[in-house]
């Protein structure tokens, strides 16, 4: 992935929002602890971490996002509201031939 200028920008943006949305979910679930999270998904300590902070070179795969959502207790709504986010940040990540 190479992107340039406004594409580039335009993902930056996209990945802020996701972070600043995954950070609000968290903290409306009264902020469970890492580990309590780590735990539940399946994941480690440090990807609840990345995810939560924004932290990489790509998206958090759908499925950890989606779990996520279900421990802090979002609606089908919510989660829906989230797809849209990730699948617009993917398509810029990883564009269809």
């Amino acid at each position: 992935m190479n992107l340039q200028g406004t594409d580039a920008e335009r993902l930056r943006a996209l990945r802020q929002r996701l972070t600043e949305q995954l950070v609000a979910a968290h903290r409306a679930a009264g902020e469970p602890s890492y580990s309590a999270i780590a735990g539940q998904l399946g994941v480690s300590k440090s990807t609840v971490f990345r995810m939560l902070n924004g932290v990489g070179e790509r998206s958090p795969k759908w499925h950890h996002v989606d779990d996520m959502l279900e421990v802090f207790g979002r609606s089908d709504r919510d989660v829906e509201r989230f797809r849209a986010l990730w699948v617009e940040i993917r398509g810029l990540e990883k564009p269809a031939p």
